[in-house]
């Protein structure tokens, strides 16, 4: 199965937007699949946008790194919403699900201006 990350491109980074408002996953435009070849600049631009979630008012956000499907290694940032039961693997596991939070215009602008900071490719 060929990468939905890897593309043509002068950014660093690749982001997919899933359907759960602040749902991202992050890969490098080049396929990765050792763990030794991934930049630190992965993690850190990771790290702002959970914080970002945070400060948005995310309860929890999961990373999880699977890499099955697709082997290019790729973060999935996973954002738990206050008013939900369900964590962890059992809340991920949901992630197709057509009843997700939707994104607010709020949290669309402040992904558009991390997207902007971090020199991120959106694949929507």
């Amino acid at each position: 199965m060929q990468s939905p990350f890897v593309r043509s491109t002068e950014k660093k980074l690749v982001a997919i937007k899933g359907l759960r408002a602040g749902y991202l996953q992050i890969a490098t435009p080049k396929e990765i699949t050792h763990y030794a070849e991934l930049p630190v600049e992965l993690f850190d631009v990771a790290r702002q946008w959970a914080a970002m979630l945070e400060e948005f008012g995310a309860k929890r956000i999961y990373w999880i790194t699977l890499s099955e499907q697709v082997q290019h290694l790729h973060i999935h940032l996973y954002p738990r919403w206050n008013d939900e039961e369900a964590k962890g693997l059992d809340l991920f596991q949901q992630r197709d699900n057509l009843q997700q939070p939707p994104w607010s215009t709020e949290l669309e602008e402040i992904l558009r201006l991390w997207v902007e900071k971090f020199e991120v490719v959106m694949i929507s």
